[in-house]
């Protein structure tokens, strides 16, 4: 509390080298004794100095008391209480009262101030993403009490679309003290959320190569619009991905999804479908009575669910996957008949 640097010097040892010369006075060392509380209605002396997490004895710690009590990252400090609580004004103000030797006595000022009411919720930067998809992930609504907690939430999940710019999301509090409201205003950055996949290669005298293309804010809505195509239509928060692989002649594997994280618009219920199609073979061609083939033709549809306990951040999925099979003189899958035939499989998951 009381280290002060008495004295400094820097000089020069030779042409490539410097020396410098730090005397330090760290004084005495401090220890909190007694932690009161002035102000609080809300909450009990007893409940903050829990919250706050110090106790008579501990070593004098500035910045662990600031921490603690106006911001601590895992969440657990005093000004959360009040500002989770819509008490957008509260101030907390620790002042040294009485230092005894090495203890030191806080005495915690309080101003809580009224509970403010959010009045208006705006987003800001959005060029592409279209305004529904960006409300639907906010935790903060118009007439709800304002709470710090829920613009963090926000803005991860927002972070999390993968649509913006994390770094760059920035929710602008606007307070009006006279009427205990407040507006929030979340500016965004638009980045590109698209994916390219290319691999290729050269073996056994044959191509090897996969390319696949995920589009990860689409728009099924304005598909049929021409105007909507830059370069494709976007903005609707859907994901549409193609995948196709090949091994030369022996395999040639392509896929489509379509995932719709919102059916129906109002809950976080997602409906996936895909489509994939694969075709093992000897590289013959199909008019030789030597060819032999597999081919497999599949949809899945899954529904996944938001769950509310034990909170929000878990899932519910199921789906059912129907896989049709087609054997040409390919007998080392199934070892019933000769190989040939059509086969159908259905399970759930």
């Amino acid at each position: 509390r009381d280290a002060q640097i008495v004295f400094d010097s820097v000089y020069r040892i030779d042409n490539e080298n410097l020396a410098i010369d730090i005397t330090i006075v760290e004084g005495n060392k401090y220890y909190f004794r007694n932690i009161t509380w002035v102000g609080n209605t809300v909450y009990p002396s007893a409940f903050l100095s829990a919250i706050l997490g110090i106790q008579k004895g501990d070593v004098y710690n500035k910045e662990l008391l600031e921490t603690n009590l106006q911001y601590n990252p895992n969440g657990f400090d005093v000004s959360s209480q009040y500002m989770d609580n819509g008490y957008l004004f509260f101030n907390a103000q620790p002042i040294e009262t009485f230092v005894d030797h090495d203890s030191i006595d806080m005495e915690i000022r309080i101003f809580e101030g009224k509970q403010a009411r959010i009045n208006e919720v705006t987003v800001k930067g959005n060029l592409k993403t279209n305004d529904h998809v960006i409300i639907r992930e906010l935790r903060t609504r118009p007439g709800q009490l304002f709470s710090r907690s829920d613009i963090i939430r926000t803005t991860r999940e927002l972070a999390n679309l993968g649509y913006f710019n994390a770094e760059s999301i920035t929710p602008n509090i606007n307070p009006n003290a006279a009427e205990g409201t407040v507006d929030i205003e979340y500016e965004v950055e638009e980045t590109s959320a698209d994916q390219i996949e290319l691999s290729g290669g050269w073996g056994y005298g044959r191509i090897i190569g996969t390319i696949g293309l995920s589009f990860n804010n689409f728009s099924l809505n304005n598909f049929f619009k021409k105007d909507a195509w830059k370069p494709i239509p976007s903005g609707d928060g859907q994901k549409l991905a193609l995948k196709f692989q090949t091994y030369g002649k022996d395999y040639l594997s392509w896929n489509v999804s379509f995932t719709e994280p919102w059916l129906g618009g109002k809950k976080p219920n997602a409906l996936t479908v895909s489509y994939y199609h694969s075709i093992y073979s000897n590289g013959l061609p199909k008019s030789d009575t030597l060819r032999s083939s597999f081919v497999i033709n599949g949809v899945t549809v899954g529904i996944g669910k938001r769950l509310e306990w034990p909170d929000d951040f878990f899932t519910f999925y199921q789906g059912i996957n129907i896989q049709l099979y087609n054997l040409t003189n390919y007998s080392t899958i199934f070892y019933i008949g000769d190989g040939n035939g059509k086969f159908n499989n259905l399970s759930y998951e």
